[in-house]
Order: C-alpha cells, then structure tokens, then sequence
C-alpha cells in the first residue's frame, strides 16, 4: 500500500464537507476513514476546490482530470502516484 493518499475534493464550505445545518452521512464516514488511515500511518493529503486551488493545478493529474471532465472528476483520490477513485 502506498504510504501517501491524496485527496482532491470538490467545492466545499469547508475543508472536509461536515459542516453546516445538514450534514452528508458518507462525508462523515469518509472523515473517519481518513482518520483512520492517518492512525494506521498512511500519510493522507486533502485538498478542497475552493479553498485550494493551487494544489489542483500543481497536480498534473488532477489538472488533467478537471480539464477532461470538470468537476464531476472530483472526489479524485490518488494511492501514490496511482488514481484509485
């Protein structure tokens, strides 16, 4: 298993999604995984559309996918160097 996971979210409020009034079930579950991980010793990076822009442009992969398919690109998760989601 790679020892870095990296996370390119789409436009979010806030850097994890799990926040406001109604909050997605799956992002909170997502959150604890990445948590999870992080305990397990798997060095996890995440990045959030609106509030990071530049690491989606400093990501020739991530720049790629948005340029082919936009936002619905997004979640992209990458184990390493390897797009796994």
């Amino acid at each position: 298993m790679p020892n870095t996971l990296t996370v390119f979210d789409p436009a979010m409020c806030c850097s994890t999604g799990i926040c406001g009034p109604s909050v997605d079930a799956q992002l909170v579950r997502f959150a604890a995984d990445l948590d999870w991980l992080r305990a397990a010793g798997v060095e996890v990076e995440r990045f959030n559309l609106a509030q990071q822009p530049a690491a989606f442009a400093a990501s020739a992969t991530a720049k790629q996918a948005l340029t082919e398919r936009g936002e619905a690109a997004l979640p992209l998760v990458l184990a390493g160097d390897e797009v796994v989601s």
